[in-house]
């Protein structure tokens, strides 16, 4: 996963080795449009489910 998200310069934690979770810091001049499009591809093709915890009107607006 953050290899694929690498080109988005996002920062981010691993929960543990045994329990596969990425926390994923998305800075405020991020490109919203580009990581929600990769996010999308990748649940759509089974690589990962993922969730938002948290996301401003730029966000769910991109």
């Amino acid at each position: 996963m953050h290899q694929r998200l690498a080109v988005f310069h996002l920062g981010g934690e691993v929960m543990s080795a045994a329990f596969a979770m990425v926390a994923l810091n998305v800075p405020a001049d991020a490109d919203f449009a580009g990581i929600k499009a990769l996010l999308n591809q990748g649940q759509e093709e089974g690589w990962w489910h993922y969730e938002v915890g948290c996301g401003t009107d730029e966000w769910w607006n991109a």
